[in-house]
């Protein structure tokens, strides 16, 4: 297994983990709350959700070019 595959192998494990999160966080199973100088904790798993959908759709992106030009 070439070097690039490899990298593309540990890409696709991380885009395969970034879904299921994905799917907890839209099912309500999961929920993402921050704290902020001492303040009260803060719902913010919409933004943990944008968050996920646009780091899928890039590692979809570069999944796919490295595909193109290295093979795998």
């Amino acid at each position: 297994m070439s070097v690039w595959d490899e990298f593309i192998h540990r890409l696709e494990q991380n885009l395969a983990e970034c879904r299921r999160d994905l799917e907890l966080l839209e099912s309500g199973q999961m929920q993402h709350r921050e704290r902020r100088g001492g303040g009260p904790w803060v719902d913010t798993t919409q933004q943990e959700i944008d968050w996920h959908k646009k780091t899928i759709g890039m590692y979809d992106g570069l999944i796919r070019k490295l595909r193109a030009e290295h093979g795998g």
